[in-house]
């Protein structure tokens, strides 16, 4: 994989966390997961599009990253339960 470069002052950026998950669990469509690049130089952040560590849960569909729980398969959980 390339570097990903800082678009500020063109240094190489460093991982701080990936696959992080943004957007609402709610709405799978608008929910993302980003890498997050910081610049050891300037400190300017850039997110990419996740490419690696993401699953898709074989109960409902979601794609999320494989450091967490399906977050609409929990949510569903807790409704049901509430509701009994």
């Amino acid at each position: 994989m390339a570097d990903k470069i800082c678009s500020a002052c063109h240094k190489a950026l460093k991982l701080r966390e990936s696959s992080y998950p943004m957007g609402s669990a709610f709405l799978k469509a608008d929910r993302v997961h980003v890498d997050i690049y910081e610049c050891p130089e300037c400190h300017r952040v850039e997110l990419f599009a996740a490419d690696s560590d993401m699953i898709t849960c074989p109960k409902c569909g979601t794609v999320h990253s494989a450091k967490e729980s399906c977050a609409v398969c929990a949510l569903n959980a807790a409704l049901d339960e509430a509701n009994k």
